[in-house]
């Protein structure tokens, strides 16, 4: 299960983001993060001199698919 525990919606969605905080905001652990986006489940990081990092943007519109069918209800 998908525990956020940040508010996303901090995220300025011109911005990026390093790893370990990006899990933060998941609720999950960096390693998963790693596997993730390794099999395809989330979008991959780019280098920038060799520190990986994630464009907002594609983390926000992920949660924005992944929400769960409660909170999704709410928002119709």
């Amino acid at each position: 299960m998908l525990h956020l525990s940040d508010n996303p919606t901090e995220l300025h969605p011109q911005g990026q983001t390093r790893i370990k905080p990006t899990a933060d905001i998941l609720g999950i652990h960096h390693q998963t993060l790693r596997r993730w986006w390794k099999a395809g489940k989330f979008p991959k990081p780019t280098n920038i001199n060799g520190i990986l990092l994630f464009r907002n943007a594609d983390i926000l519109e992920w949660l924005e698919r992944h929400q769960p069918a409660s909170n999704q209800a709410e928002g119709a």
